[in-house]
């Protein structure tokens, strides 16, 4: 891969500075757009009824993988109802095709039920996720209050099957670990 520097390096300490800095450029653009995607859906949320205090952003949970290790995890957005997180909400300017396994073994794990619901976008495309059927829907259609109002009396807030349980938490850890750990500079 070429990387282009807009002037010549004198010396490799230069070189390794200049791919740095637009690596970190690269790194804040990346960011801001998923901060856009992140504002513009909790804007959509507001607009189809959910309040601001049922609306949480960033939630992190801890989980445990093994006694040695334990790794911090979150999600953009949670819906919660009731006190209950019922939705997670992933956005981001990367194919959402790669953050769809993320997000079932996310909806599986943090909480001691699944999740029932997973919404993931990049703001142009999104996918509606039932993660206790299995249902995966293409819609930019998030479920207003209302919708997930009458789901959620019929849902049943059951945890995923424990012999599976570990699994889900390595994949998940997975994921956490590429998104958390890019590649070094040498």
């Amino acid at each position: 891969m070429e990387i282009p520097l807009n002037k010549i390096p004198q010396t490799p300490e230069e070189r390794k500075t200049l791919i740095g800095e637009i690596i970190k450029e690269q790194e804040e653009l990346f960011a801001q757009s998923s901060g856009y995607i992140q504002r513009m859906t909790i804007e959509k949320l507001l607009d189809i009824g959910y309040g601001l205090d049922e609306i949480k952003i960033n939630k992190s949970y801890e989980v445990i993988v093994s006694e040695n290790e334990k790794f911090i995890t979150s999600v953009d957005i949670s819906i919660l109802i009731e006190g209950k997180t019922v939705m997670a909400i992933k956005c981001t300017p990367a194919s959402i095709d790669s953050w769809q396994r993320f997000m079932l073994a996310f909806c599986r794990v943090v909480e001691p039920y699944q999740i029932p619901f997973a919404f993931i976008t990049d703001s142009e495309e999104g996918r509606l996720m039932n993660i206790l059927t299995g249902e995966v829907i293409e819609t930019m259609d998030i479920p207003s209050k209302e919708e997930l109002m009458e789901k959620f009396s019929t849902v049943k807030f059951t945890p995923y099957e424990e012999e599976k349980l570990q699994k889900e938490r390595r994949i998940l850890y997975a994921f956490d670990a590429i998104k958390c750990c890019p590649p070094q500079i040498k």
